[in-house]
Protein backbone atom coordinates (compact mmCIF):
# COMPACT_ATOMS: atom_id res chain seq x y z
CA UNK A 1 0.00 0.00 0.00
CA UNK A 2 1.30 3.43 -1.00
CA UNK A 3 2.55 5.25 2.13
CA UNK A 4 1.91 8.68 0.58
CA UNK A 5 -1.82 9.06 1.42
CA UNK A 6 -2.04 6.09 4.50
CA UNK A 7 -3.61 7.62 7.64
CA UNK A 8 -2.44 9.71 9.95
CA UNK A 9 0.50 7.65 12.40
CA UNK A 10 0.34 4.45 9.84
CA UNK A 11 2.28 6.32 7.12
CA UNK A 12 4.33 8.56 9.34
CA UNK A 13 5.72 5.11 10.58
CA UNK A 14 6.45 3.42 7.03
CA UNK A 15 7.71 7.19 5.24
CA UNK A 16 9.69 8.01 8.34
CA UNK A 17 7.68 11.55 8.56
CA UNK A 18 6.32 13.30 11.55
CA UNK A 19 2.54 12.47 11.77
CA UNK A 20 2.26 16.25 10.80
CA UNK A 21 5.21 15.58 7.79
CA UNK A 22 2.84 12.73 6.89
CA UNK A 23 -0.14 15.21 6.65
CA UNK A 24 1.55 17.60 4.68
CA UNK A 25 2.94 15.08 2.24
CA UNK A 26 -0.54 13.44 1.45
CA UNK A 27 -2.29 17.22 1.54
CA UNK A 28 0.15 18.28 -1.07
CA UNK A 29 0.15 14.85 -3.49
CA UNK A 30 -3.48 14.49 -3.12
CA UNK A 31 -3.93 18.10 -4.44
CA UNK A 32 -1.22 17.95 -6.83
CA UNK A 33 -2.99 14.38 -8.51
CA UNK A 34 -6.40 16.01 -8.52
CA UNK A 35 -4.85 19.29 -10.34
CA UNK A 36 -3.01 17.03 -12.65
CA UNK A 37 -5.79 14.83 -13.47
CA UNK A 38 -7.69 18.27 -13.68
CA UNK A 39 -5.73 19.34 -16.68
CA UNK A 40 -5.52 16.02 -18.66
CA UNK A 41 -9.03 16.48 -18.35
CA UNK A 42 -8.66 19.58 -20.41
CA UNK A 43 -6.33 17.34 -23.03
CA UNK A 44 -9.07 15.07 -23.32
CA UNK A 45 -11.79 17.44 -24.03
CA UNK A 46 -9.79 19.41 -26.45
CA UNK A 47 -7.65 17.02 -28.06
CA UNK A 48 -10.56 13.94 -28.61
CA UNK A 49 -13.27 16.95 -29.49
CA UNK A 50 -15.63 15.41 -26.68
CA UNK A 51 -19.03 16.85 -26.05
CA UNK A 52 -19.14 19.66 -23.13
CA UNK A 53 -22.85 20.53 -21.84
CA UNK A 54 -22.05 23.18 -19.29
CA UNK A 55 -19.18 25.07 -18.38
CA UNK A 56 -15.92 23.48 -19.44
CA UNK A 57 -14.05 24.04 -15.53
CA UNK A 58 -16.89 22.16 -14.12
CA UNK A 59 -16.98 18.91 -16.70
CA UNK A 60 -12.77 19.00 -15.83
CA UNK A 61 -13.50 18.71 -12.11
CA UNK A 62 -15.76 16.05 -12.85
CA UNK A 63 -13.97 13.80 -15.25
CA UNK A 64 -11.17 14.52 -12.34
CA UNK A 65 -13.14 12.82 -9.85
CA UNK A 66 -14.69 10.18 -11.51
CA UNK A 67 -11.67 9.21 -12.46
CA UNK A 68 -9.93 8.53 -9.84
CA UNK A 69 -12.92 7.15 -8.08
CA UNK A 70 -13.06 4.47 -11.07
CA UNK A 71 -9.00 4.05 -10.75
CA UNK A 72 -9.22 3.03 -7.57
CA UNK A 73 -11.47 0.47 -8.09
CA UNK A 74 -9.17 -1.49 -10.08
CA UNK A 75 -6.21 -1.37 -7.28
CA UNK A 76 -5.67 -4.79 -5.05
CA UNK A 77 -8.36 -4.68 -2.51
CA UNK A 78 -5.66 -4.18 -0.18
CA UNK A 79 -5.00 -0.89 -1.86
CA UNK A 80 -8.74 0.42 -2.48
CA UNK A 81 -10.44 3.12 -0.46
CA UNK A 82 -7.44 5.58 -0.18
CA UNK A 83 -9.47 7.41 -3.26
CA UNK A 84 -11.60 8.61 -0.74
CA UNK A 85 -9.05 10.21 1.78
CA UNK A 86 -7.15 11.74 -1.38
CA UNK A 87 -10.65 13.57 -2.05
CA UNK A 88 -10.98 14.97 1.72
CA UNK A 89 -7.42 16.24 1.47
CA UNK A 90 -8.67 18.19 -1.81
CA UNK A 91 -12.31 19.03 -0.47
CA UNK A 92 -10.71 20.62 2.75
CA UNK A 93 -8.37 22.97 0.37
CA UNK A 94 -11.41 24.10 -0.96
CA UNK A 95 -12.84 25.09 2.04
CA UNK A 96 -10.01 26.59 3.11
CA UNK A 97 -9.26 28.85 0.38
CA UNK A 98 -13.02 29.81 0.83
CA UNK A 99 -12.83 31.00 4.16
CA UNK A 100 -9.43 33.01 3.55
CA UNK A 101 -11.20 34.79 0.62
CA UNK A 102 -14.08 35.78 3.05
CA UNK A 103 -11.62 36.56 5.71
CA UNK A 104 -9.52 38.46 3.57
CA UNK A 105 -12.89 40.11 2.31
CA UNK A 106 -12.06 39.29 -1.83
CA UNK A 107 -14.69 40.01 -4.15
CA UNK A 108 -16.11 37.60 -5.08
CA UNK A 109 -15.63 36.08 -8.48
CA UNK A 110 -19.32 34.98 -9.74
CA UNK A 111 -18.05 35.54 -13.49
CA UNK A 112 -15.22 33.14 -13.52
CA UNK A 113 -14.76 29.93 -15.92
CA UNK A 114 -14.31 27.84 -12.08
CA UNK A 115 -17.36 27.55 -9.77
CA UNK A 116 -16.21 29.36 -6.25
CA UNK A 117 -14.08 27.27 -4.25
CA UNK A 118 -17.36 26.60 -1.74
CA UNK A 119 -19.14 25.14 -4.51
CA UNK A 120 -16.12 22.99 -5.68
CA UNK A 121 -16.17 21.60 -1.94
CA UNK A 122 -19.49 20.41 -2.01
CA UNK A 123 -19.73 19.13 -5.25
CA UNK A 124 -16.75 16.90 -4.52
CA UNK A 125 -18.58 15.89 -1.03
CA UNK A 126 -21.91 15.06 -3.34
CA UNK A 127 -20.37 13.03 -5.71
CA UNK A 128 -18.63 11.09 -2.82
CA UNK A 129 -21.25 10.49 -0.84
CA UNK A 130 -23.58 9.46 -4.24
CA UNK A 131 -21.22 6.90 -5.29
CA UNK A 132 -22.25 5.30 -2.05
CA UNK A 133 -24.97 6.55 0.00
CA UNK A 134 -25.81 4.22 2.40
CA UNK A 135 -22.63 3.67 3.56
CA UNK A 136 -21.23 7.26 3.54
CA UNK A 137 -23.97 8.32 5.83
CA UNK A 138 -21.30 10.76 7.83
CA UNK A 139 -20.33 12.90 4.68
CA UNK A 140 -23.40 14.51 5.11
CA UNK A 141 -22.93 15.59 8.74
CA UNK A 142 -19.08 16.39 8.37
CA UNK A 143 -19.61 18.58 5.63
CA UNK A 144 -22.16 20.22 6.02
CA UNK A 145 -24.14 19.40 2.95
CA UNK A 146 -27.12 20.48 2.64
CA UNK A 147 -30.00 17.81 2.62
CA UNK A 148 -32.21 19.27 -0.12
CA UNK A 149 -28.59 18.65 -2.44
CA UNK A 150 -27.61 15.69 -0.30
CA UNK A 151 -30.84 14.03 -1.58
CA UNK A 152 -29.86 13.88 -5.29
CA UNK A 153 -26.18 12.82 -4.62
CA UNK A 154 -26.77 9.60 -6.16
CA UNK A 155 -28.20 10.87 -9.26
CA UNK A 156 -25.28 13.35 -9.44
CA UNK A 157 -23.39 10.49 -9.06
CA UNK A 158 -25.01 7.88 -11.55
CA UNK A 159 -25.19 10.86 -14.50
CA UNK A 160 -21.42 11.38 -13.85
CA UNK A 161 -20.82 7.63 -13.78
CA UNK A 162 -22.63 7.30 -17.39
CA UNK A 163 -20.63 9.98 -18.82
CA UNK A 164 -17.67 8.34 -17.85
CA UNK A 165 -18.61 5.27 -18.65
CA UNK A 166 -19.36 6.70 -22.41
CA UNK A 167 -16.36 8.40 -22.47
CA UNK A 168 -14.43 4.92 -21.84
CA UNK A 169 -16.49 2.91 -24.42
CA UNK A 170 -16.27 5.36 -26.96
CA UNK A 171 -13.13 7.13 -26.85
CA UNK A 172 -10.66 4.12 -25.46
CA UNK A 173 -7.76 3.30 -26.96
CA UNK A 174 -7.26 -0.25 -28.58
CA UNK A 175 -4.65 -1.86 -26.17
CA UNK A 176 -2.33 -2.87 -29.42
CA UNK A 177 -2.05 0.75 -30.44
CA UNK A 178 -0.95 1.49 -26.88
CA UNK A 179 2.66 3.20 -26.81
CA UNK A 180 3.28 2.80 -30.63
CA UNK A 181 3.65 5.43 -33.37
CA UNK A 182 -0.25 5.29 -34.21
CA UNK A 183 -0.89 7.36 -30.93
CA UNK A 184 0.33 10.34 -29.38
CA UNK A 185 2.30 10.26 -26.07
CA UNK A 186 2.32 11.87 -22.67
CA UNK A 187 5.62 12.76 -21.43
CA UNK A 188 6.49 14.36 -17.75
CA UNK A 189 9.25 16.76 -17.83
CA UNK A 190 10.91 18.76 -14.57
CA UNK A 191 12.43 22.11 -14.46
CA UNK A 192 14.44 23.18 -11.79
CA UNK A 193 12.53 23.82 -8.56
CA UNK A 194 14.05 26.75 -6.96
CA UNK A 195 11.45 27.38 -4.35
CA UNK A 196 11.34 27.25 -0.62
CA UNK A 197 10.68 23.41 -0.18
CA UNK A 198 12.07 22.70 -3.93
CA UNK A 199 13.96 19.49 -3.12
CA UNK A 200 11.26 18.48 -0.21
CA UNK A 201 8.85 18.92 -3.57
CA UNK A 202 10.72 17.27 -5.65
CA UNK A 203 11.41 14.10 -3.56
CA UNK A 204 7.63 13.73 -3.10
CA UNK A 205 7.03 13.87 -6.84
CA UNK A 206 9.59 11.24 -7.72
CA UNK A 207 8.67 8.87 -5.00
CA UNK A 208 5.10 9.03 -5.39
CA UNK A 209 5.24 9.55 -9.90
CA UNK A 210 1.87 10.88 -9.78
CA UNK A 211 2.47 12.54 -13.07
CA UNK A 212 3.73 9.76 -14.59
CA UNK A 213 1.27 7.28 -14.02
CA UNK A 214 -1.47 9.55 -14.91
CA UNK A 215 0.70 10.45 -18.27
CA UNK A 216 0.57 6.46 -18.32
CA UNK A 217 -2.44 6.16 -17.83
CA UNK A 218 -3.62 8.73 -20.74
CA UNK A 219 -1.68 6.93 -23.07
CA UNK A 220 -2.68 3.59 -22.55
CA UNK A 221 -6.39 4.09 -22.70
CA UNK A 222 -7.12 7.02 -25.14
CA UNK A 223 -6.03 7.70 -29.31
CA UNK A 224 -4.32 11.16 -28.35
CA UNK A 225 -3.33 12.78 -31.67
CA UNK A 226 -0.71 14.26 -30.53
CA UNK A 227 2.40 14.21 -28.41
CA UNK A 228 1.30 15.51 -25.08
CA UNK A 229 3.61 17.33 -22.05
CA UNK A 230 3.25 17.48 -18.76
CA UNK A 231 5.99 20.15 -17.65
CA UNK A 232 6.33 20.86 -13.70
CA UNK A 233 7.59 24.72 -13.94
CA UNK A 234 9.47 27.77 -11.92
CA UNK A 235 6.73 30.24 -13.01
CA UNK A 236 5.73 33.36 -10.23
CA UNK A 237 2.14 32.59 -9.68
CA UNK A 238 0.31 29.30 -7.95
CA UNK A 239 -1.27 27.82 -11.71
CA UNK A 240 -1.87 25.28 -13.71
CA UNK A 241 -2.85 24.79 -17.01
CA UNK A 242 -3.56 23.49 -20.54
CA UNK A 243 -2.19 25.51 -23.49
CA UNK A 244 -3.71 23.91 -26.56
CA UNK A 245 -1.30 25.38 -28.65
CA UNK A 246 1.66 23.95 -27.30
CA UNK A 247 0.15 20.91 -26.51
CA UNK A 248 1.42 21.41 -23.08
CA UNK A 249 0.29 20.99 -19.43
CA UNK A 250 2.06 23.42 -17.12
CA UNK A 251 2.11 23.12 -13.67
CA UNK A 252 3.59 25.77 -11.43
CA UNK A 253 5.51 24.86 -8.64
CA UNK A 254 4.46 27.76 -6.81
CA UNK A 255 1.25 26.50 -6.80
CA UNK A 256 2.76 23.26 -5.14
CA UNK A 257 3.97 25.66 -2.12
CA UNK A 258 0.62 26.52 -2.31
CA UNK A 259 -1.12 23.34 -1.56
CA UNK A 260 2.17 23.53 1.41
CA UNK A 261 1.04 26.67 3.03
CA UNK A 262 -2.58 25.04 3.02
CA UNK A 263 -1.58 21.88 4.95
CA UNK A 264 0.28 23.96 7.50
CA UNK A 265 -3.12 25.87 8.05
CA UNK A 266 -4.72 23.00 8.46
CA UNK A 267 -2.58 21.02 10.33
CA UNK A 268 -2.74 24.48 12.90
CA UNK A 269 -6.52 24.06 13.46
CA UNK A 270 -7.03 20.44 13.57
CA UNK A 271 -3.91 20.81 16.32
CA UNK A 272 -5.83 23.78 17.79
CA UNK A 273 -9.15 21.86 18.02
CA UNK A 274 -7.44 19.11 19.28
CA UNK A 275 -5.43 20.54 22.27
CA UNK A 276 -8.64 22.49 22.90
CA UNK A 277 -11.15 19.78 23.48
CA UNK A 278 -13.82 22.12 21.43
CA UNK A 279 -15.99 20.88 19.43
CA UNK A 280 -15.14 19.38 15.97
CA UNK A 281 -15.74 22.00 13.38
CA UNK A 282 -17.44 20.13 10.00
CA UNK A 283 -14.28 18.25 8.24
CA UNK A 284 -12.06 15.73 8.30
CA UNK A 285 -10.04 17.68 9.95
CA UNK A 286 -11.44 18.01 12.99
CA UNK A 287 -9.75 14.86 14.62
CA UNK A 288 -5.89 13.62 14.99
CA UNK A 289 -7.00 10.65 12.43
CA UNK A 290 -8.36 12.48 9.64
CA UNK A 291 -8.57 9.83 7.17
CA UNK A 292 -11.57 8.12 8.60
CA UNK A 293 -14.32 10.27 8.84
CA UNK A 294 -15.84 10.30 4.87
CA UNK A 295 -14.49 6.13 4.61
CA UNK A 296 -17.20 3.67 3.39
CA UNK A 297 -18.92 2.16 6.54
CA UNK A 298 -17.19 4.73 8.98
CA UNK A 299 -13.59 3.29 8.69
CA UNK A 300 -12.48 2.91 5.50
CA UNK A 301 -12.86 5.35 2.93
CA UNK A 302 -7.38 25.70 -17.86
CA UNK A 303 -6.68 27.75 -20.68
CA UNK A 304 -7.62 26.33 -17.45
CA UNK A 305 -6.52 26.89 -14.29
CA UNK A 306 -7.11 24.98 -11.00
Amino acid sequence: MAAAFLPGAVAAQQSGLSENQSFQRQFVLANTEFTLFHELAHVLIWELNLPVFGREEDAADNIALMGLMLLDRELPEAEQGLVVEKLQAVADGWELEWRLVEEDQLELAYWDLHSLEIQRYYNIACLVYGADPKNREQIVVDTGLPLDRAEWCAEEYTLAKNAMDWLLLRMSNKPELAFKNESGRVTVVYEKNLRLHGETVDKWLHESRVAERLAKLLTERFSLPRDITISFEGCPFPNASWDVDKAKVQFCYALIERFMYLANELEKERASLHADTQPARKGWKSTPNSSTSWRSGGGDKTGATK
